[in-house]
């Protein structure tokens, strides 16, 4: 079964890294000296218009894509959507000059988040002429995307600022944009955005398409002539760096489908600190900029956010989307905050590991292994190869925190790979692996041992002694050594002639055969029953890694693949996989019942593992501003700390008052009961008779006669054991009559009758399953 897994495996890999990139059909073909003429075309619209010259409303636009009368954009809603960011503006700073240097950070590179709500009602983009817009590109469906309906949903930016510390130069940036809505797909409509980034902190930014040539518009976006002006300096060295990237116009092709537009203002918010005025915040800012990005151990505390409020406008859609509030953390913040996570991570998997190892060695008897649930083992193991392979995603992606998350990932593996699966492959051999083949072993000798010979009458023949040619006489039926061509001596000439012979022992090769029926010669192949073949301990061992990898490597893709699903589902894919993860201790309970034991694992490993995978996961439940911005949910969290809880509380029943309390019988196999309770009569319907015992004889009788004293054969000490006596109907422990029911747990009595310590038994049963006194077989705890 493992080979073909193997090369399933093997060819979906190949089919994913081997298919080649299917590159754009080209529908016009233009040489280098078209392109030449249109992008100077394009970059005069850019150096030589003037701020003012773009107004839809006095019918005055620009030569670009998506920018003519003809093209049929809403561009008469930009006024409006300018004039509401400068009220915006202005709301926040309170009429002051935009332009002017504010106490707000140089540089911006960070992750930002908020709510919006979209305040114009979208206008159909069905009226767009998509094939007089954009003759070159070919839309498999005229539906747009990125087309914003709901009244509320989720903004996030991923701002990558270009801008140095102290520069107060306008500088170019980019954004990574996400918008969630309840029918948006996966993450959210994803979009990339650039423009500028003012020294007064405001940004401007927007798409581009072959339908939308924005870049050489974008200074047009600008609130004021100052704006304008800075802008365009930015742009030209972006679009001609753009250019150096490549000189082809690869617009033109097959696409899915059209995508709105994206216009952005981003206006920066007051960083507000007690007892500091404007300068003073803008130099404290200042210092935090220059600690993060270089730090010398400066008292800088936590770093405030980046704080905007926002104004998306999409022109050809006809919708405007507004935030107050958009806040994260700076780039050097973020990656601070992950670098703790991850060496908090770290600290967490060194603990774990050592429980592990702690445990491994405590559970190095075939005694103690026996009693393991290893299917719980491969649920947490599950679980972990998912972070290992998270971390070794994170490893590709941060280059700052390689170290820390190097040395995460380095720990993860050796947890999965070399602790947690070999722990798995021991208790496999000892439950499963060995006992199918000693099982056939015992068959195959069982097979190959001769049957004891049978028992023979005295012959009773009379049919004449045959004349033996090479002799003077009749053969006699104790002759051995002589034998007639064709015949076969009777059953009496094959009793041996030795009197001193063993009885029951095959007879020699060399005996002559009985007379009678013709034996029947059984090929050696025909032996013994055919015996399915069980493999070797290195073959399990690569069988169990195999099965193991490839259900990991099966559930990696597809999480990757819910990763892309409605937000609803992939948040109830997510809190089912903790579900999962939060139910590794189930096996063992199960188990418990089923075998009638306890103790099968440490209190101090299940406590610490139960704290330790509990508290990584359900930081992402409790934490609001968490690392990946993660929507809380401590309800959810209550609920699976509830559920892992429980089965740490059903385990300490187990071992405390015994596995199959409030387990009807009929639910599991029978097994022997190593605390019965201790009758003085004959009757063992509700318990075992103290007569039976083996030290019956030598015990010691206490003064109030319910409880007897006998000698553990172990520790040489006394053993006090509460007794019903004769007198007591019903056969029910009673508070003023002996013990309590607890007291059971004190004491253990073997199938072979002696009686011992539970301590002390336990002990040495973690050893070797046989009785100390008479080295009778024991059943497992």
């Amino acid at each position: 079964m493992e080979g073909p897994r193997v090369v399933v495996l093997i060819i979906l890999l190949l089919f994913i890294f081997l298919t080649p990139d299917q590159p754009a059909r080209r529908r016009f073909i233009l040489s280098n000296e078209s392109i030449k003429e249109r992008r100077q075309a394009q970059l005069s619209v850019l150096t030589n218009t003037t701020y003012g010259q773009f107004n839809p409303e006095a019918h005055r636009y620009l030569n670009l894509s998506g920018f003519r009368e003809g093209d049929h954009y809403q561009w008469n809603s930009l006024a409006a959507v300018q004039d509401a960011t400068r009220k915006q503006f202005q709301a926040i700073w309170s009429g002051q000059d935009p332009i002017s240097d504010r106490p707000v950070y140089e540089q911006i590179t960070g992750e930002i988040r908020g709510d919006f709500t979209r305040r114009v009602a979208p206008i159909p983009a069905s009226g767009l002429n998509l094939t007089a817009l954009d003759p070159r590109k070919e839309y498999m469906t005229p539906i747009f995307e990125r087309n914003i309906t709901e009244v509320n949903g989720e903004l996030s930016m991923t701002l990558f600022d270009s801008n140095h510390i102290g520069s107060h130069e306008t500088a170019a940036i980019r954004a990574d944009l996400s918008i969630w809505t309840p029918s948006a797909p996966g993450n959210g409509w994803q979009a990339r955005v650039q423009g500028v980034h003012l020294p007064s902190g405001q940004v401007i930014m927007s798409t581009t398409s072959s339908k939308f040539n924005a870049f050489f518009a974008l200074p047009h976006f600008a609130l004021t002539p100052d704006g304008f002006n800075a802008s365009i300096e930015v742009m030209n060295q972006t679009v001609h760096k753009i250019w150096d990237r490549t000189f082809e116009d690869m617009n033109d092709g097959l696409a899915f489908a059209p995508q709105c537009e994206l216009i952005v203002w981003l206006q920066p918010r007051p960083q507000g600190f007690q007892g500091l005025d404007a300068e003073q915040t803008r130099t404290f800012l200042h210092q935090v900029e220059t600690e993060l990005q270089a730090p010398q151990g400066a008292p800088i505390g936590q770093p405030p956010p980046l704080a905007f409020s926002a104004v998306i406008f999409s022109p050809d859609c006809g919708y405007v989307l507004e935030s107050d509030s958009v806040y994260g953390p700076k780039v050097e913040a973020y990656w601070t905050l992950a670098q703790r996570l991850v060496f908090a991570f770290v600290t967490i998997l060194g603990l774990q590991i050592s429980l592990l190892k702690r445990q491994m060695e405590k559970a190095s008897t075939p005694s103690t292994r026996s009693r393991i649930a290893y299917q719980g083992i491969v649920i947490a193991a599950l679980g972990d190869g998912l972070l290992l392979f998270a971390l070794i995603a994170l490893l590709m992606i941060d280059e700052a925190a390689f170290l820390i998350i190097a040395s995460a990932a380095f720990l993860a593996c050796i947890h999965v790979a070399f602790l947690e699966v070999k722990f798995v492959f021991d208790i496999w051999t000892i439950q499963v692996g060995e006992p199918a083949r000693a099982e056939q072993e015992r068959q195959r000798r069982a097979a190959a041992a001769p049957s004891p010979a049978r028992p023979t009458a005295p012959a009773t023949n009379t049919t004449p002694l045959p004349v033996n040619p090479t002799s003077e006489g009749p053969v006699t039926p104790g002759t051995t050594n002589q034998s007639v061509p064709g015949t076969f001596p009777t059953q009496a000439s094959t009793a041996p002639t030795n009197p001193n012979a063993p009885a029951g022992l095959p007879l020699p090769v060399v005996a002559p055969r009985p007379t009678g029926a013709v034996p029947i010669i059984i090929p050696s192949d025909q032996d013994s029953p055919f015996q399915p073949e069980i493999p070797s301990t290195r073959a399990s061992f690569a069988a169990i890694y195999s099965r193991f990898y490839f259900s990991l490597v099966m559930l990696m893709f597809f999480s990757l693949w819910a990763m892309s699903w409605p937000r609803t589902l992939r948040s109830m894919y997510a809190n089912f996989l903790v579900f999962a993860y939060f139910s590794f201790w189930w096996p063992q309970i199960y188990r418990n019942v089923m075998r009638n034991c306890r103790k099968a694992l440490s209190w101090e490993y299940v406590i610490g593992i139960s704290v330790l995978r509990a508290v990584p996961v359900l930081y992402w439940y409790f934490a609001d501003n968490n690392l990946l911005a993660i929507d809380t949910s401590p309800r959810t969290a209550f609920v699976l700390l509830g559920w892992l809880w429980i089965q740490v509380a059903l385990l300490a029943s187990q071992q405390f008052l015994g596995p199959r309390l409030l387990v009807r019988e009929s639910w599991c196999p029978p097994a022997y009961n190593y605390h019965p309770i201790l009758r003085e009569d004959d009757v063992e319907a509700n318990g075992m008779s103290i007569g039976l015992l083996a030290s019956a004889s030598e015990a010691k009788d206490k003064d109030d006669k319910t409880r007897k004293v006998f000698d553990c054969a172990i520790c040489m000490n006394e053993i006090d054991v509460p007794v019903i006596l004769k007198a007591e109907p019903g056969g029910i422990i009673g508070r003023g009559t002996g013990a309590t029911w607890l007291e059971q747990r004190n004491y253990m009595v073997t199938p072979c009758r002696h009686i011992f310590h539970a301590d002390c038994l336990e002990g040495w049963m973690n050893l070797r399953l046989v009785c100390p006194v008479c080295r009778e077989s024991l059943p497992p705890l």
